[in-house]
Formats: C-alpha cells, structure tokens, sequence
C-alpha cells in the first residue's frame, strides 16, 4: 500500500511540473499582430461574419483562431500570429444557432470597439479573445484579457452597455 501511494505521489508531483512547464512556454512573449489584424486576415479569405477570436498555442507558437459564419457553413481560420499567415481553414456545415447578422438586425446592440472600450475601463491588459454570443436571451460580449497580474474575464451586456461579469485572476492563486 505504502509503495502504491509512493508511486501515486510521485505521478502528480511529475504530471504538476509537466503542466506547469507547459503554462510557462505557453506564457512566452511574442509580439503579436494584434485581434484587429488577425480578422482582417480571416475576412480577406471568408467574408463573413467573425463570430470569436481567439490567441492559442499551437506547438509553441501563438496563433489566432478565428471563427467566421458564411452561407450557413462554419470555418474556422488559424492565422500566425506573428506574421498573419494563414496556416489552415476548417470548414463544417453550419449545425448550430449562431450569432449572425440575421439573428441581430431587429436588435441594437454595441460595436466591438465600443465593447472593448468599455471593458477596458475596468482592465488594463491586453485583448486575447472575444465573442459576441446570445446568453438568456440577450446578446453579450465574452472577452478575455491578459494582464500583469494574470488573466481578466469581462461579460457585457451588447445592447446596454452594462458589465454582466467581470472576473480578475491572479498568477499567484
């Protein structure tokens, strides 16, 4: 019993030490090109409709994926982030009730400038992802920040302006 608990400890002390090592290159700087560039990029290949944005690591390096809504088919667009090459597109029928320009035309909602101008007067960060979604009914802008001090959520409602969520995290928790 003794030695199975040993081997079960040190599983996790290795497991934790591998996730944490993942965490910290996935925290490398790169200078990015930055949200605005990467969905021009994707419009310039599938105009569309931009339904998210969001920076990831792929095999260590930082990438935009960008999901666009077009002719009732989903694509889904992976730009470096770094250089605004697209590396790949993915396309799928489109199968689910998105946000699209159909489903808001009798509704008023914010642009995404003025969402993020608003977010940022809660957060000083930079922009990593955002998503304008319908929750309960009403349509809101999801986004995600990186700080100095780790990671910000903010929820804003698109047609009021109000901040439905706002969530700080620190590095050190």
């Amino acid at each position: 019993m003794k030695k199975l608990m040993t081997i079960s400890l040190a599983a996790v002390v290795v497991l934790g030490g591998a996730v944490a090592i993942n965490h910290s290159y996935a925290q490398e700087n790169y200078e990015t090109i930055g949200i605005d560039k990467a969905k021009e990029a994707a419009l310039k290949k599938v105009d569309g409709v931009i339904e998210s944005v969001e920076l990831e690591n792929q095999n260590g390096q930082p990438v935009y994926e960008v999901e666009i809504d077009k002719d009732q088919k989903d694509y889904e667009l992976y730009i470096d982030a770094t250089t605004a090459k697209i590396h790949r597109v993915d396309e799928k029928v489109d199968d689910d009730d998105d946000v699209n320009s159909n489903n808001i035309s009798n509704k008023t909602i914010i642009t995404e400038k003025e969402a993020i101008e608003i977010a940022k007067t809660k957060i000083d960060g930079e922009l990593h992802e955002i998503e304008l979604d319908e929750d309960d009914g009403r349509y809101v802008y999801d986004m995600e920040f990186k700080t100095s001090s780790g990671e910000a959520e903010i929820t804003i409602d698109a047609e009021t302006k109000e901040i439905l969520e706002l969530e700080l995290d620190d590095q050190d928790d």
